[in-house]
């Protein structure tokens, strides 16, 4: 449960007579309200204004992860499947080299439910092996992949190589040794006695079936690395695009410095109880940053002022007049309140970060508590709630009883302060004098270096007030840069499964075509016995490939079109059936399996016709 105006009841629900205890731990499954919290609403029951939405704990914990991580696994259960695919082709091929050999074991009576037994006992040998050399190089490089994620994943900390863990390891490669085994288990149940033990013939080349099961193997893994790279590419476009989008304010050597003032009932002095209390401290403070070596400008805000930095600060707010409000999913005119963006800040703020402003002014150091209450929205806030009007000199306020009147003096271009893939977000800037905050950040721009900031800020803030913390150093640069941590790893970890399905992929062209080749080694030597020129040989071996790659191709292309839908709310700046995109990948996986028929093109060139007809 969330309450979306002023601060959280919760929060100081300890200050009330009679409070109510400490809310019992909740279950995986349960939403976060409680019977205590409903018991607190009959004692202090919430003013009408006040919405309430109720969201599952674990999409609270969770939040937007869960889709990226979802699609991660799907690219890895892809890339499994193309690895399953491609060795299945080569134990079909090894199967049809002995198909006499499973000819004759038939002959001397093995069953066939043996004979397919003794195949996958074979592939599923071969997956346990694979299994535990990937645990293997797991455990070695452990410590660099957790690196890799990002900071902000949930439950970051519990990510770890547990019996759950090595158990679904297990079971994968098991799994995984049923799939690949299965083709040529099922091949070996099938083979015609009489016709295997007749295959000494000069050019025999396995049945019609086999080459069909083979072809249509090659096709499925082509199309799921098809799928997988424009996967990746959209992803990739996407990124870069993010990376390039103005920001609407200039990050470049600013850095932020947190800090935080006691709660009244903190402890026992209540000298930051009010705006007017706090204001003398954040004068003193800017004062003496001001004299650091490098420091161009300060100002203050509270932790909503931090763009990018996922601090949730909003309030309800009610206007007057045309007023377009917009609560719990209908839009109303006049008195309804409309859910909106709010932080404080000094007048400072403004220029440190760049915000141009585009109508009216900004704030001063007259706009105090004792004046009357003035805010700097964004062009999209005066758009979304005053579309016919001029957002300047127009009134809302809190939708909290007795809340002050706020008229806005001002209208500021809009920032990417919430996401990078946001750029109109209502955001409404208040007069840090006039409204305060216990949660505090100071900004500097200048050529600073953040370590040794850290150190300087804390001592000129505790030289104001010892019993202050002083934490949370961080250059405005890395905070962008980390807000982009999901989208960041998602891509490295897309495109280096796509990279992995790209090498599969060309590997399982080759072996199919340099297989077709060594099968038609005889035909081939006839052919050039007869005068074929190397024109025709080539261009016999690279229609098969080719052939193969595009028909993958289509198939891939479709299934990509049916994926894209689910990566919509992945991408950004890029429709998700970019033709772009679709045709780039495309012509790159053909480049691939042109590269993949290369090598078999140059063998069947150098065949020796003398050779080919002795061939068995």
């Amino acid at each position: 449960m969330r309450v979306l105006s002023g601060e959280d009841p919760w929060r100081s629900h300890a200050s009330y007579p009679n409070a109510l205890p400490r809310q019992p731990k909740l279950s995986r499954r349960c939403f976060r309200v409680t019977n205590t919290r409903r018991q607190y609403l009959s004692v202090y029951p919430v003013q009408s204004a006040w919405a309430i939405r109720l969201v599952p704990l674990q999409e609270r914990l969770v939040g937007d992860v869960r889709q990226s991580l979802i699609f991660l696994l799907g690219a890895v259960a892809l890339v499994l499947l193309i690895g399953c695919v491609n060795v299945a082709n080569l134990l079909l091929a090894r199967a049809s080299a002995r198909g006499r050999e499973i000819a004759m074991r038939q002959a001397l009576g093995a069953g066939r439910k043996r004979l397919v037994s003794q195949l996958l006992t074979e592939s599923l040998l071969l997956s346990l092996l694979g299994g535990t050399l990937g645990l293997a190089i797991l455990f070695g490089t452990k410590s660099f992949l957790v690196r890799m994620l990002p900071e902000s994943l949930p439950r970051l900390n519990q990510v770890a190589i547990n019996w759950p863990a090595l158990l679904f390891a297990a079971a994968a490669s098991l799994v995984a040794g049923i799939i690949f085994g299965l083709a040529p288990a099922l091949y070996a149940g099938r083979v015609d006695l009489t016709k295997a033990l007749k295959e000494a013939t000069r050019g025999a080349s396995g049945s019609g079936q086999q080459g069909r099961t083979r072809r249509v193997l090659v096709v499925t893994e082509f199309a799921l690395s098809l799928m997988l790279m424009i996967a990746a590419g959209l992803l990739l476009r996407s990124f870069w695009d993010l990376l390039n989008v103005p920001l609407g304010f200039h990050p470049e050597n600013v850095i932020s410095v947190r800090t935080r003032v006691p709660y009244p009932n903190d402890v026992s002095l209540d000298k930051y109880k009010t705006p007017a209390q706090e204001a003398p401290f954040v004068r003193e403070v800017m004062r003496r940053a001001r004299t650091l070596p490098g420091v161009e400008e300060v100002a203050f805000g509270d932790t909503g002022a931090i763009p990018l930095d996922q601090n949730e600060h909003e309030m309800n707010v009610i206007g007057e007049g045309q007023f377009l409000a917009t609560f719990a999913g209908r839009e109303s005119v006049g008195d309804q309140p409309a859910i909106v963006e709010r932080t404080g800040v000094t007048p400072e703020y403004f220029h440190l970060m760049g915000m141009p402003l585009l109508r009216g002014r900004v704030f001063n150091d007259m706009d105090d508590d004792k004046a009357p209450r003035v805010a700097v929205v964004t062009e999209a806030f005066a758009r979304t709630y005053w579309p016919n009007e001029e957002a300047l000199s127009q009134r809302f306020r809190s939708a909290r009883a007795e809340s002050p009147w706020i008229t806005v003096i001002g209208v500021i271009g809009n920032a990417r302060t919430d996401t990078l893939a946001e750029a109109e977000v209502p955001m409404a800037y208040l007069s840090f004098y006039q409204e305060g905050a216990h949660h505090l950040a100071i900004f500097l721009r200048g050529h600073l270096d953040a370590a040794a900031v850290a150190e300087e800020m804390r001592e000129q803030v505790q030289a104001v007030d010892p019993t202050l913390p002083v934490f949370g150093t961080r250059a405005l640069t890395e905070t962008v840069s980390a807000s982009l941590a999901e989208r960041r790893f998602s891509l490295r970890m897309i495109l280096a499964f796509a990279l992995t399905a790209l090498l599969l992929a060309g590997l399982g062209i080759y072996g199919v075509i340099s297989y077709l080749v060594n099968e038609r080694t005889h035909e081939i030597g006839i052919r050039i016995a007869l005068g074929a020129q190397r024109r025709n040989i080539l261009r016999l071996v690279f229609r098969q490939g080719l052939g193969l790659a595009m028909s993958g191709a289509a198939v891939g292309l479709l299934g990509a079109v049916l994926m894209a839908k689910f990566m919509a709310r992945l991408l950004y700046g890029v429709h998700p059936t970019d033709p772009l995109t679709f045709g780039g990948v495309a012509l790159l996986l053909l480049g691939v399996a042109l590269l993949g028929c290369c090598i078999p093109a140059r063998r069947a060139l150098r065949v020796d016709p003398m050779v080919a007809l002795r061939h068995e």
